[in-house]
């Protein structure tokens, strides 16, 4: 087993390294810094085609998509730890959490931390910022009710449906605008998820 890990602080890798804390395995973290002009060049299309990260290899295997990793980690190597199996009864409540947290949520979130805190604020636009974080609430509300009577979405084992979601309700605490999106469980929720010590690791090593 040799895996590693490019990453950036802040970005979607830190799904990976979560994980790779969580489950307790040995990893090279390559601490990638944001350069949107080198992420252009040849030399790092070399690494990821699409010129962004994750970028994770698990010897000659490459794979790009951070929610496809954590999956990935679960079944090769954490013998289905923090994953569903087909014959648990949450299988499909795993499932769809486990890419809600970025098909259903990330297109949204990566919006608003774009109009709050990545482009300068010349080039932002406040109708794009509003509806972003009127569709943030929209999801964030599905998880609100979705964890009543819960720790964690699927009730009291933290799985990988957790890491998926945890990092996009980060990512919208970091956009400045968490009180207008998060509701009392789904801030305590976050809370939670940044309590772990898996969380608290992967942070601490990788930024």
């Amino acid at each position: 087993m040799s895996l590693k890990i490019y990453h950036t602080p802040f970005t979607r890798s830190i799904r990976v390294v979560w994980t790779l804390e969580e489950l307790g395995l040995p990893y090279e973290l390559v601490h990638q810094k944001m350069d949107r002009a080198y992420f252009k060049t040849p030399e790092w299309r070399k690494i990821n085609p699409v010129g962004k990260v994750p970028v994770f290899f698990d010897g000659e295997e490459r794979l790009i998509e951070s929610v496809a990793v954590t999956h990935y980690l679960a079944e090769k190597y954490g013998e289905g730890k923090l994953a569903r199996r087909p014959a648990d009864p949450d299988y499909g409540q795993f499932l769809q959490w486990l890419h809600f947290g970025e098909a259903g949520m990330g297109g949204y979130a990566g919006m608003l931390i774009g109009q709050t805190r990545i482009l300068p604020e010349e080039q932002r636009l406040e109708p794009m910022k509003q509806w972003a974080i009127a569709e943030c609430k929209n999801c964030c509300d599905f998880i609100e009710t979705s964890l009543e009577g819960r720790d964690y979405i699927l009730g009291e084992d933290f799985s990988l449906a957790d890491i998926s979601l945890g990092y996009i309700l980060y990512l919208i605490s970091l956009s400045g605008e968490q009180d207008r999106i998060l509701s009392a469980r789904t801030k305590l929720y976050l809370k939670r998820l940044t309590e772990r010590e898996g969380w608290k690791k992967a942070t601490a090593r990788a930024g």
